[in-house]
């Protein structure tokens, strides 16, 4: 479906997608005697094991794509003020394009997940996700496809629909089908996963007093009187240039890469976000403050910044601030002349007139001392330096673009960063979000970096297991993206040639740096977490308060803590250490010794919680 009006919001990107989905066209061939074969690939519990819940972070994944609950009552009444707004049909063609967006990306999500599926059971993941999300309750009659020839035929019937049962309730009964979004879903996957249009048609409707909803689909240009289909589809234009029978290839739109083959890779809305203020500033001369955790990519900011800038032709400097001895600190900034201090047997330029008529990135600048912040503050005011050891003024044309994990709001209130100097830096912040708050580009980076490790060590993995698609989907990674790189390359390493990666390769130590998250049995159930050991912990009985109390009295690192706190006791008494050590030790009775959710438990990293282990 080619959207013909591309001035609209949103409408280009959609063209894009329609053109990549046109381009994974493949030969489907599909009889009568395999339709929904449990055996198939992906089977009904594969695609059920793709569903994992990660309530501490307020998501829900299904295929790699995040998922919601909506109640059916809440969906009821926005199909309801729809209608009242806009008038029927234009609320049902609103609705069927969302059912085909949602079809169409379930297929690519399905063709991508298991490449070498078999035709009957790619095809029956449609419907098998339809009724996982919630939609309908999916009979199969018939369906026959043999793309080889042109031959496509599908027909359904729908128990329990979500659409007809909210329209009956609003409406009653009347003379017109009502499952327009499921109807728009069944299209989209069947016009993705094929490469041409596909109509699907609600010929019975429980809305319209059936017994159950009846569906049947065909290729767009079997059906007659296609016009009023391709209105609530708004897809002429993708008719008129399907690639199907062709023999033609599509051609997919080329994304520019930044330089040293290292792409910015993501699609959520906060890594969207950073990346529009960042191209946004490129061509400017403003100073920019890359702010964030470590691991989530400052570097690679500020090399895609340094790329699309005016000065891309001039060289990029890169310092890390917090490598730097303190003595060492202006010489390597500022540069030094011949004989300034003993070793100085040459003069040498600083970084700052290296990176002239360039960009000069300065890594962790919070760890500056005052005196170097100082200096670093004139050069921005001036545009020139002094060398250690020299009297001459140096006039230098730098971009300055700086990073920190830290609040440099909070350093210049304790007094560790000049105020001046911050304000100097603070022209145009970017904040790069950390991983678990774009959890979107977790499939898109797991891909990326599989690719490069695999070309790195000459390895050629089959892929990932959807049990560690989703428990990366669903870990808290305070490491960000450095830690996912490092975990894939330790995956790519461990796994054999034609292997798919899981768990268990990312193993460090003889146990798994993650857990297994919640997830959907193929009964329906919730599956809990398992522990590393792999067996589940047992769940404490929460402690009443006397017992709480008796407890701290039994600990006097607890007893002290909780004196202190409730402000019985002016001091506290004991080490902070031994307070650690405790809440450690607390954290890892109460998770049956898994370190992975100990650690998650206070907030720290798993190798915080292993070395305060170790030194017990």
């Amino acid at each position: 479906m080619t959207i013909t009006n591309t001035g609209k919001n949103g409408r280009a990107a959609d063209e894009e997608f329609f053109r990549h989905m046109l381009s994974r066209q493949k030969r489907l061939i599909v009889d009568r005697a395999c339709q929904f074969d449990p055996r198939g690939l992906p089977s009904a519990e594969q695609l059920a094991e793709t569903v994992a819940f990660s309530p501490q972070d307020g998501s829900i994944w299904l295929c790699g794509q995040r998922m919601m609950l909506l109640q059916g009552s809440a969906f009821g009444a926005i199909r309801r003020e729809l209608i009242e707004a806009q008038g029927l049909d234009k609320a049902r063609g609103l609705l069927t394009r969302i059912g085909w967006q949602a079809g169409a990306r379930d297929a690519a999500q399905v063709s991508e997940q298991w490449p070498e599926g078999d035709h009957a059971s790619l095809y029956s993941a449609g419907p098998r996700l339809h009724m996982l999300e919630g939609m309908v309750n999916v009979e199969p009659i018939n369906f026959e496809i043999d793309s080889s020839i042109g031959h496509f035929y599908s027909e359904f019937l729908w128990h329990n629909s979500l659409e007809a049962d909210e329209h009956i309730a609003t409406y009653g009964l009347g003379s017109e089908p009502s499952c327009w979004m499921g109807i728009g879903y069944a299209s989209g996957y069947a016009s993705s996963l094929l490469g041409r249009l596909v109509v699907f048609r609600e010929v019975e409707c429980r809305a319209m007093g059936h017994h159950a909803c009846r569906i049947i689909g065909k290729p767009a240009e079997e059906w007659d009187d296609i016009d009023a289909d391709l209105a609530h589809l708004d897809a002429s234009d993708f008719l008129g240039r399907s690639t199907y029978g062709s023999g033609q290839a599509t051609t997919v739109a080329a994304l520019p890469s930044p330089a040293d083959d290292q792409p910015m890779v993501g699609i959520s809305a906060t890594f969207m976000a950073a990346s529009q203020l960042l191209q946004r500033v490129a061509p400017t001369q403003a100073t920019v403050l890359l702010t964030g955790e470590s691991g989530v990519g400052k570097e690679l900011f500020a090399r895609t910044l340094h790329q699309a800038s005016k000065r891309s032709q001039g060289p990029l400097v890169a310092l890390n601030c917090a490598t730097l001895p303190e003595n060492l600190v202006e010489a390597e900034l500022f540069g030094v002349e011949r004989g300034a201090f003993t070793g100085a047997e040459r003069s040498r330029p600083g970084r700052f007139e290296r990176a002239n008529g360039g960009t000069l990135f300065l890594d962790e600048i919070a760890t500056l001392s005052l005196a170097a912040q100082s200096k670093i503050l004139r050069v921005l005011q001036e545009g020139e330096l002094e060398r250690v050891g020299g009297t001459a003024a140096i006039r230098v044309d730098v971009r300055v673009v700086a990073a920190t994990n830290l609040d440099l709001r909070r350093e210049v209130e304790a007094g560790r960063f000049r105020e001046d100097l911050f304000y100097r830096l603070n022209v145009f912040p970017i904040h790069l979000p950390p991983l678990r708050e774009r959890r979107e580009d977790i499939p898109l980076l797991m891909s990326y970096f599989l690719r490069k490790f695999s070309l790195r060590h000459g390895r050629q993995l089959a892929g990932f297991s959807t049990r560690l698609v989703n428990a990366l989907l669903t870990y808290r990674f305070p490491g960000n993206i450095r830690e996912l790189q490092n975990l894939i390359e330790r995956g790519v390493i461990a796994a054999a040639d034609g292997e798919v990666m899981d768990v268990i390769h990312l193993a460090e130590g003889g146990a798994a740096p993650i857990a297994t998250p919640i997830g959907l049995t193929a009964e329906g159930r919730l599956s809990r977490p398992l522990a590393e050991t792999g067996s589940e912990p047992p769940a404490p009985a929460p402690a009443a308060p006397e017992a709480a109390a008796s407890k701290a009295v039994e600990e006097p690192e607890l007893a002290s803590l909780l004196a202190f706190v409730s402000g019985r006791n002016p001091t506290l008494g004991i080490s902070l250490e031994d307070v650690e050590r405790r809440l450690v030790q607390v954290a890892m009775e109460r998770t049956g010794g898994n370190i992975t959710a100990a650690a998650q438990m206070l907030g720290m990293s798993r190798a915080q919680v292993s070395y305060r282990l170790k030194g017990r």
